[in-house]
């Protein structure tokens, strides 16, 4: 019985780790008038969510950035 718990945790904890996917860093630059103006790190999956994430920052106070993963 002690085996069996210890095998079925093992196995438990391999197929949380292989399923488990990996997030990654992407340095989104945003720019006004060819100036970068800020440059942050956003965290995401792959790379188009990640430049999902960075074109929802184009907008602020009515002013319009050109924001891309770079």
């Amino acid at each position: 019985m002690k085996k069996a718990t210890i095998l079925l945790f093992a196995a438990a904890a391999t197929a949380g780790t292989l399923f488990t996917s990996c997030n990654k860093d992407y340095n989104c630059v945003c720019r006004l008038n060819g100036t970068e103006t800020n440059s942050y790190s956003v965290r995401a999956k792959t790379q188009n969510e990640a430049e999902d994430k960075c074109n929802e920052r184009q907008t602020a106070l009515g002013t319009t950035y050109q924001c891309a993963i770079e």
